[in-house]
């Protein structure tokens, strides 16, 4: 069983969650005002579901909740059809960048000369 202490920091953990998740479906959707309504009640309604889990769940959950964030943040991008030019664009954040292509291999000026 959880001592008080240990309650209260899982308690303080679960709601920075909660609200870290919010604050990247505001960013990861900002220029889609619905989908952020249906993203932000479906985190909702994971946490009141999940609000009288077991100890033993909630650490996975937490783990879980880190994961969604990240991938939220890491992968998903808005592109927006400008019907002028018949194109898309799109907004890259800083959360994007990775190390490498989108084959994971190093870029040219990372790869280490032929010896």
């Amino acid at each position: 069983r959880l001592t008080s202490m240990a309650m209260a920091s899982t308690r303080r953990q679960v709601l920075s969650l909660f609200r870290k998740l919010l604050r990247t479906q505001k960013t990861v959707f900002e220029r889609d005002v619905e989908l952020q309504s249906r993203v932000s009640l479906e985190i909702r309604t994971k946490f009141k579901e999940r609000a009288n889990a077991p100890e033993h769940q909630i650490e996975d959950f937490i783990k879980e909740g880190e994961e969604t964030d990240a991938f939220l943040r890491e992968n998903v991008v808005q592109a927006e059809y400008n019907p002028q030019t018949g194109n898309y664009t799109q907004k890259l954040r800083p959360d994007h960048a990775w190390e490498g292509d989108i084959t994971g291999r190093p870029l040219e000026e990372d790869r280490q000369p032929n010896k």
